[in-house]
């Protein structure tokens, strides 16, 4: 699966764009996940930087490849007078929280605010990143916590909150809300797909709903 990084906006006007917003405090992996998902080194710099993922789409008997883009706004804190450009359009958004940093779980609800503020109640998948440091943390964040809160994001929308927790640094998938299992845990070398899966299903289901 071919990846392209960028580092500067471009518009597109192709229907088979999809724009995916990539938001979360400080600190709690955001580059480190877009680097694992691109599976190829690290992503460009720059006030800005994105992920293209192919995503084959079938309607009746046709195919269709629709590239889910995936922005990382690496300057938000630095240049605000760039939010209404990064947010404009988007279609989803994947939120990122650090499990072992209560505070960074707690502004899950101020960034989903901030994103629907922007452009309205899209659909959301939120990512609890550093699973790989749990064990050493004893004031982790809970799963539970998690999956009540992304059920109150979830009420009266067409489409559920997603939750995945992952280490983006190790490249593993440890729980997805879709599959509810903890396999890819036991397998000591992970695959750049198995580790991709969880957001082309997540992406797939939300050119579904567009």
């Amino acid at each position: 699966m071919e990846s392209v990084n960028e580092t500067e906006f471009k518009p597109r006007k192709e229907e088979n764009f999809l724009k995916i917003v990539l938001v979360g405090d400080s600190n709690v992996g955001k580059t480190t996940l877009l680097n694992a998902l691109a599976g190829s080194g690290e992503t460009g710099r720059g006030y800005s930087v994105s992920l293209e993922i192919p995503i084959e789409i079938k309607k009746s008997d046709e195919k269709k490849t629709v590239i889910g883009r995936i922005y990382d706004l690496r300057s938000q804190r630095y240049f605000p007078f760039l939010h209404s450009l990064y947010y404009n359009n988007a279609k989803g958004a994947i939120i990122v929280f650090d499990i072992t940093d209560k505070n960074s779980f707690k502004s899950l609800t101020k960034w989903r605010d901030i994103i629907w503020g922007h452009v309205g109640n899209i659909p959301l998948l939120i990512c609890g990143n550093k699973t790989d440091l749990k064990n050493s943390n004893e004031e982790h964040v809970l799963q539970q916590e998690v999956l009540v809160l992304t059920k109150t994001f979830s009420e009266n929308r067409a489409m559920k909150t997603t939750y995945i927790e992952l280490s983006a640094e190790k490249r593993i998938i440890a729980y997805s809300i879709e599959k509810k299992e903890k396999s890819q845990l036991k397998n000591i070398y992970p695959t750049i797909d198995a580790f991709r899966n969880p957001f082309v299903d997540w992406i797939r289901e939300l050119v579904k709903k567009i």
